[in-house]
Parts: C-alpha cells; structure tokens; sequence
C-alpha cells in the first residue's frame, strides 16, 4: 500500500476504544499514510499514541462536527485513495486489501464501503430499505454491489472522486453527511460500492445521550429531502416532523428533551430547518437553543 493508501481515523474522547482500533489498523495497512483527527485532543493520550506509533500524523481539529473533522483530514491526505473512518471500527488483516481491489476492478467506483458487523455478530442497521443490498452481497460472496449510499462508519474515497465532488457538507453537524456524500457522488457521475470486506462497528461510542443530537439529526435529514426528494415528499416529511415534535413536547419526561421536541415542531411549522442547535463546537449551544440533557 505505500504511496496507494491515506487513512484518516476521526476520534472524539474514547481513548481505549481508538488504541484496539489502532492495534488492529495499523498492520492491516503497510505503508499506508496513517492520521488521526482528534476533535478533543489529550496531550498524554496522543504522547503515547506518537511513541507506539511514530508513523502516525496527528492533527488536532475543533469538534465542529464529523463532516468538520473528515474535511481536516482530507485537506492533510496524499494518497491517490482516502479512507476516512471512525475509530470505533476494527477492520480486518484484509479489509483495506478488499476493498483496494473491487475499487481497482470497478473504474467508477467513487466511494466504497465494508460490510459493517456489530459487536453482537448482526449487520449493521441501516433500516429496511437497505436490507436488499445485504441480500444481492450475499449472493456475491467476496464482491460487491452498488448501491444508492453507503455508511460513514469506514469510507474508501477515490482522490478523483473527492477533487472533483469536495469534501463532507459540514452544515450537516451530526448525522447525514455520510448520506449526502453519496447522493453528490453519484449525481456527479461516480458509482457507491458496498464491498463483501468486513470490519466491527461499535456505533456511538462517542455520542451522548443529548436530545439535541436528535434534533440535529431530524433537522439534517430533512436538508435530505428538501435537496433530493420530489416536493409531495417533502411535505410529507415535514408534516411527519411538526407532529412528532408536537407530540413529543407534550409528552416526553425531561424538560430538555420537552424542549428539544419543541423546537422541532417550530422549525416544521416555519420550514426553517437551516440553523441548527449547537454553535461553534458540539458543545455549543447556538441561539434559541433552551436544550440540555
């Protein structure tokens, strides 16, 4: 993989959970250009990790949001391929191996993925209407399919894909980046590939029990339909939304999360879904955010 491969792992405080993947990372990728994007950074922790592993570069980001933190890894990447992931994934001996192939056997795959396994032995969850993929993989064993979009838990980008597309929207501060990505790459000509090379998904390691991450995430998949949906859906899905809010303002335990639902519903009665809850960082709260766990 020297000179072939880039490999950025985004980490957010869960030093244990980055060291098992590091360990596993590291000799599944000889060569490879190795950095980590560290959105809370611990001078002790990235001191061990340097001396462990002086070919890793660490870069130190704002925890803006994952998209922030992707495109500060993409602008330091020199590879003709990028890898972005989070540290709460374990690859294989042969992940990186997989998924080089199909990429080099399919000219116009632009992004392609692993199939994601919990810890528990079970396919990663991306709702029902994903399932088909797993099941046409299936009936490939050791190749691919394409598909509409693929998880941003582990992303294999193809540089070419990347100058000609950009990097992660980073209005979309938590959730749906992944999603957007690919709708754009597509649109743009490139094909998405979920690739039969697998890898252990932890999923939110790093995320806390906030209902605004909820409301970002709502907020952010409506930015989805409104950009790529037909309008009688949109109306559709902000209808779906101002009630769910409503509901949820009346009924949910915590006057956060009461406060969460209603902002929600304000933003489904406006149509104003641009300005999200938080501020500067994912610790910020932005104006008119009354919202805390």
């Amino acid at each position: 993989m020297p000179g072939t491969l880039s490999v950025v792992v985004i980490h957010h405080r869960t030093p244990e959970v980055l060291a098992r993947c590091l360990e596993r990372l590291v000799p599944a990728t000889p060569g490879a250009e190795l950095l980590l994007v560290d959105t809370a950074p611990d001078p002790t922790v990235l001191a061990a990790l340097q001396r462990r592993y002086p070919e890793l570069t660490i870069v130190r980001a704002p925890n803006h949001s994952l998209a922030h933190a992707v495109n500060v890894g993409l602008r330091h990447a020199h590879a003709p391929w990028i890898a972005v992931m989070n540290a709460d994934v374990y690859v294989e001996p042969d992940t990186f191996t997989r998924l080089l192939a199909d990429a080099m056997a399919h000219p116009r795959a632009g992004v392609l993925g692993p199939l994601a396994w919990t810890p528990s032995g079970r396919r990663q969850d991306l709702g029902p209407l994903y399932h088909p993929n797993y099941l046409r993989l299936a009936a490939r064993p050791g190749g691919s399919v394409s598909v509409p979009w693929l998880s941003g838990c582990l992303q294999l980008l193809r540089r070419a894909t990347v100058d000609a597309v950009g990097g992660y929207d980073a209005s979309l501060r938590f959730y749906n980046e992944d999603l957007d990505y690919c709708l754009r790459a597509r649109a743009a000509g490139w094909q998405c590939r979920l690739v039969d090379a697998p890898v252990v998904h932890l999923g939110g390691s790093s995320t806390p029990d906030d209902p605004d991450f909820l409301l970002e995430g709502l907020r952010g998949g409506y930015q989805m339909s409104r950009r790529y949906l037909p309008a009688v859906l949109r109306r559709l899905h902000r209808s779906v939304l101002r009630i769910w809010g409503a509901v949820g303002a009346r009924t949910a335990r915590r006057p956060a999360w009461r406060a969460a639902y209603a902002r929600l519903a304000a933003m489904a009665r406006d149509g104003d879904f641009d300005e999200g809850p938080f501020g500067t960082t994912l610790q910020d709260r932005g104006p008119g955010t009354a919202s805390r766990p």
